[in-house]
This record gives C-alpha cells, sequence and structure tokens, in this order.
C-alpha cells in the first residue's frame, strides 16, 4: 500500500471529507480504483476525530514457513494413510481376480513410513500455530493460512471426484462390491476429516467462538483420528513383519529371479549347442546374459547337475517358505519358482524358448 496515499486519505477523514469525496478526487488525479478502495478500506467507518485503522493481516517469514510445512505434511499423511488403508482392504477382502492383493504389495512399507513421519509433525505443528492464533487472533487472518486452507479443500475435492470415478470403474469392471464401499467409505472418511476441521476452523477466524465449547469437538475429534491412524499402522506393521524377515523375503525373492534367468540361458545353450552346459562358467560368454551364478547372501554359487541330453537340474537355498510369504510376485515365472525353507531343488528340462514350460519343484535330500 502507497505511504503517500495512505496519509493523504488520513488526514482527509481527520479533517472531516467524506469517503466517497477522496475516492473522487484520487480518481481524478490518475489514483487506481483498486488502490484508492483498498486504502480507504483501510479505516474503520466510526465518528472519531482521529482516523482509525483498521488491523491488517501480516505473516512472517517464519510463520509462512510453518504454514506451508503443516499443509504438505497434510498432503502426505492424508495420501499416505489411503493408500495403506486400501492395501489393507485388499488383503483382508481379497479378490481372485487381482494377484496383487498380499500384503505387503510393494508401496506399504513407503506408506507407513511417510505416516509414522508426516503425521506426528502435521499435528505438532497444527497445535502450534492454533496456540499461537489463539494468544494473537490477528494471525488467523492471515493469507497466506487463507490461501493454503482453500487449496486444501480444493485439492480434497479433486481426489473425492478423481477417487470416485477410479472406484465406480473397478465396480463396472466387477470388482466386488464390499471392497467397492470399503474404499468409497475410506475416501469419504479422509476428505470429511479434512473439510470439516479447515471449514470448522475457518469459520471460527471469521466469527470467533468464545467459551470452553469451543475446543470440545476439535479435542474428540482429534483423539479419535489418532487413535485410528495408530491401530491402521499397528496392523499394518504387523501384517508387514520383522525387518529380518523382509530381509530374508528380498534375498529369496533375489534368488527366484537368479534361478530363473539361469534357466532361460541354459535353454539358450542348448538352442544353440544342441547339448546342455556341463557348468554354468561354460555359458560366461557375450552371447549369454547371466546376472548372476551366486547367491546373494552367501556368495555360494548355485548347484546345477544334468541328466541326460535336456533335463536338468537346479538347486538353492531358501531363507522363507514361499508359501508363506508376504511378498506379491508381481508375474507368473516368479510365482512358478515356489519352494518350502531351506535347500529347494528344481527339475527342468531345455527346450526351444517358444515352447518353454515352467519348472516343476521336486524335492532333494543331497
Amino acid at each position: 500500500m502507497n505511504n503517500e496515499l495512505r496519509t493523504f486519505i488520513k488526514e482527509s477523514l481527520e479533517r472531516g471529507q467524506s469517503r466517497e469525496a477522496i475516492h473522487s478526487v484520487l480518481i481524478q488525479a490518475g489514483w487506481e480504483d483498486t488502490e484508492v478502495r483498498k486504502c480507504v478500506s483501510s479505516f474503520a467507518d466510526t465518528d472519531f476525530p482521529i482516523a482509525v485503522p483498521r488491523p491488517t493481516p501480516y505473516l512472517h517469514a517464519r510463520e509462512a514457513f510453518l504454514y506451508l510445512v503443516s499443509f504438505i505434511a497434510l498432503y502426505v499423511s492424508a495420501t499416505s494413510f489411503g493408500f495403506l488403508v486400501f492395501g489393507l482392504i485388499d488383503h483382508t477382502f481379497p479378490d481372485p481376480l487381482s494377484f496383487r492383493d498380499r500384503f505387503p504389495s510393494g508401496g506399504e512399507a513407503t506408506s507407513i513410513a511417510s505416516v509414522i513421519v508426516a503425521f506426528p509433525l502435521y499435528l505438532f505443528l497444527v497445535r502450534r500455530l492454533g496456540s499461537e492464533a489463539a494468544e494473537n487472533p490477528e494471525k488467523r487472518r492471515s493469507p497466506v493460512r487463507r490461501w493454503l486452507t482453500y487449496f486444501t479443500l480444493v485439492v480434497a475435492a479433486g481426489f473425492i471426484l478423481g477417487d470416485v470415478i477410479a472406484l465406480l470403474a473397478n465396480l463396472l469392471m466387477g470388482d466386488p462390491t464390499l471392497r467397492f464401499f470399503l474404499k468409497g467409505l475410506t475416501i469419504l472418511a479422509v476428505t470429511t476429516c479434512i473439510f470439516g476441521f479447515y471449514l470448522r476452523d475457518m469459520r471460527r477466524s471469521e466469527t470467533p467462538v468464545a467459551g470452553s465449547d469451543a475446543t470440545i469437538v476439535p479435542r474428540a475429534f482429534t483423539s479419535i483420528v489418532v487413535l485410528l491412524v495408530i491401530a491402521c499402522l499397528g496392523y499394518s506393521m504387523f501384517l508387514l513383519g520383522a525387518p529380518e524377515e523382509q530381509r530374508d523375503l528380498r534375498f529369496d525373492q533375489q534368488r527366484r529371479a537368479a534361478l530363473s534367468n539361469i534357466a532361460h540361458n541354459i535353454d539358450l545353450y542348448w538352442e544353440l549347442n544342441g547339448q546342455l552346459p556341463e557348468n554354468l562358467e561354460d555359458m560366461s560368454d557375450r552371447r549369454y546374459s547371466i546376472h548372476s551364478v551366486h547367491d546373494p547372501e552367501t556368495n555360494e554359487m548355485y548347484e546345477y547337475r544334468a541328466y541326460g541330453d535336456s533335463e536338468y537340474e537346479l538347486c538353492a537355498v531358501f531363507s522363507t517358505d514361499s508359501s508363506e510369504s508376504k511378498i506379491d510376485y508381481g508375474t507368473f515365472s516368479d510365482q512358478a519358482w515356489g519352494h518350502d525353507k531351506g535347500r529347494a531343488c528344481f527339475r527342468l528340462e531345455a527346450q526351444s524358448q517358444s515352447l518353454k514350460s515352467p519348472p516343476t519343484p521336486s524335492t532333494s535330500d543331497g
């Protein structure tokens, strides 16, 4: 706001000039109408010999930083929590048409970590900003706070629209009704909480509520939300398992991928040479794409034995039972290498790549 213009308006009001006369003369002098109206409205319309300024919203850089971080934490928390609940719904009510119902499906660990970090940060910042606003109500009129709040409501509305469209599309494609209902309820619950909290907060900033009733609902509401988030996180971490278990699962996933790659190259060797390789080192030249012939954990070479002209056996020592694994196998070729915990062998037959069939598990004591 122009200081010269503000000073002129202030002195004119104090000398008894009307607002319409001040506005008219400034427009004739070449000032912009919007700027004049804004400056005139910055003074209260009261019968007082001195011009009374209205309180002007302000925002320090520190407050802007806190508001921005709090809203970013909100977006991360809400999105990750919704994704996590969707995974739990798919796990609890599996669909035979879907191969990604096993928990975790790949992104749940990231969602759990995101909620653990972002949600407490959001609660802390909201509580701190609320306390500061209670001590200084003028801060509630911060333009940055208002813009971010309404932007959040717009984003939430966009999520509602997009997710409902996606869920309806899944329903039309045969998604089970119960899964559809629970996912829709999840979206409605998350977005309603965001809408309700911030709409109430904006109303309080415009028409402050006096008395203790102003804090009863938010505290009860916050307690319920926190308990629900904790319960969801606890159950998700139980399904995810301990970090050591996850490490064993990842090692076994690498072993299956390595065996599949070795089998592919043995078939290629048999197709090119008309016989099986004597050992895995025979496929070390550039015609073959062997990724690794060694166990990723022990660095021991995978076992290989040839039987006759086309039959062979591959063996590895696994840390887990694939039938009880919490890893969601994304491809059929990975699922085909099912195994028990410990040493497992697969009896295969070399054949042309176009005629390749999945391996047949076999047990072996030696």
